[in-house]
């Protein structure tokens, strides 16, 4: 429940794995004592370096999510018999936190391991690909999850943004007080509770929490922002507009009114072409943590997706 009251999704080893064949992995090849008898010259062994290899992967961490809430032996197997909860998350806006920067991938099903990982992958861009294509690898069996995992290069809590949780859906057979504790701590949040009730053979979902609107929700960030200061280029951004520039205000103040904005740093044209209107903004994390954004729109105020 901390983890939900402090929007955060913790991000374990990968040697942490409950599936123990996807956290197994081999190293070496047949050309290796070639390579270790160069090595020998300088009293180098290869067997230090595939060392060096396995402590860098068991380093890596990840988090795991799924395209569905309604896999129904993933709530037998992951949300503790139906009695645990699901959460629905905005991916675009999970990327504004602790995982800005941090590589979203699809999971791979297979019937076989990857080849043993050699010392030809242990350049730097081959062993990043390297290490992803075996940490986002998994048995065909498990294919009906539908994974996607945030790859991370650090183990331990990621912080997201209010509004980037979007749902909770509660299983079927959550206690009572637990459903109730997880609507008191999501009062205030612009995230809706759904509980799960069983019908025949479906599992439904009704709605026992509304999710808040941002003037009601609590603040995290002070939400700053200055019409004067902020819109300093003003004549340019009404020429390049093609709607009102009220257009522009209103969605200033859409902006600074979610629960994480800090502030507004400015609003100016991107490019020296010039091509798109981009807010330079702020959020403050509910770890305290303050991380900076870039948001872009076009010439109709659209969002840009993946502009950033």
């Amino acid at each position: 429940m901390g983890a939900l009251r402090d929007s955060y999704l913790f991000s374990p080893p990968f040697a942490a794995m409950n599936d123990p064949m996807e956290a197994f992995y081999e190293t070496g090849s047949p050309g290796d004592r070639i390579v270790n008898a160069m090595f020998a010259t300088a009293g180098l062994n290869i067997d230090s370096m595939y060392e060096l290899l396995s402590e860098t992967i068991n380093r890596f961490a990840l988090v795991s999510f799924s395209e569905t809430y309604e896999n129904l032996p993933m709530w037998a197997y992951y949300s503790s018999n139906f009695a645990g909860m699901c959460l629905e998350f905005d991916t675009a806006d999970l990327t504004i936190g602790d995982f800005q920067g941090e590589k979203l991938c699809p999971v791979t099903y297979a019937h076989n391991a990857l080849p043993s990982l050699t010392i030809a992958d242990m350049g730097a861009q081959q062993l990043e690909e390297a290490v992803i294509a075996c940490i986002t690898r998994k048995r065909s069996e498990w294919a009906h999850e539908k994974e996607w995992r945030f790859v991370t290069g650090q183990v331990g809590p990621k912080h997201f943004l209010d509004d980037a949780l979007r749902r909770v859906f509660l299983g079927p057979r959550v206690k009572p007080e637990h459903a109730a504790l997880v609507c008191e701590v999501m009062d205030r949040r612009p995230v809706e509770v759904l509980q799960g009730e069983i019908r025949g053979f479906e599992l439904v979902f009704r709605s026992i929490k509304p999710a808040r609107p941002p003037g009601e929700c609590e603040r995290v960030g002070i939400g700053k922002f200055d019409p004067v200061e902020d819109l300093f280029a003003e004549a340019e951004l009404k020429q390049f507009l093609t709607v009102p520039f009220e257009a522009l205000l209103e969605e200033c103040h859409r902006t600074v009114s979610r629960p994480n904005m800090e502030g507004l740093a400015g609003i100016d044209l991107a490019g020296s072409d010039k091509h798109a209107i981009y807010f330079c903004t702020t959020y403050k994390l509910r770890s305290g943590r303050e991380v900076f954004h870039r948001r872009y729109f076009d010439r109709q105020l659209r969002l840009i997706v993946g502009a950033d």
